[in-house]
């Protein structure tokens, strides 16, 4: 009997368990894509939460500034009323940093001279969101997703 391509026989018989190998790589890539997938969205999802509590703090802060020392302690209350959860709700910011100019390039968070005021910056650097499935191969434990924002008097408005 003469062995023909695509019937069984001797010729296939060293190619069994193929499919399954290529099966179990394709699974496995295919996992760590969907991981890679859910792991970067909560990154984009925790810098969107981030970003929108600095930008309204910083707006929240510049309506405060006016050109007293209580409006720098106002503006300071303004930023901590806010709500400040993140990770859907699970965890607060921490460290977030008030810091006011007069030009947009000399920053203090304790100014000695109120009345020339007109810029507040808000940083919020410590967001350390937990890596689930990337770090199975290979990738960080944490990641770091900081935001910041910077907003002017007359009329208050995000610059940054």
């Amino acid at each position: 009997m003469v062995s023909t391509p695509g019937m069984a026989g001797p010729a296939r018989g060293n190619q069994r368990g193929f499919v399954l190998i290529v099966m179990s790589s394709c699974m496995f890539l295919l996992l760590a894509v969907i991981g890679m997938a859910f792991d970067l969205g909560r990154v984009y999802i925790t810098r969107n939460e981030a970003q929108v509590f600095v930008d309204a703090a910083s707006l929240a802060a510049a309506q405060q500034l006016d050109g007293t020392a209580a409006g720098l302690d106002r503006a300071r209350a303004a930023v901590k009323r806010l709500p400040n959860h993140w990770n859907l709700g699970a965890n607060t910011f921490e460290n977030v940093q008030v810091e006011f100019a007069a030009d947009s390039e000399h920053w203090s968070a304790q100014p000695k001279d109120a009345a020339e005021l007109h810029f507040v910056r808000v940083t919020a650097p410590d967001n350390h969101l937990e890596i689930l499935f990337l770090r199975a191969v290979g990738g960080p434990e944490t990641f770091t997703v900081p935001a910041q924002a910077v907003a002017t008097t007359n009329p208050v408005r995000l610059t940054e």
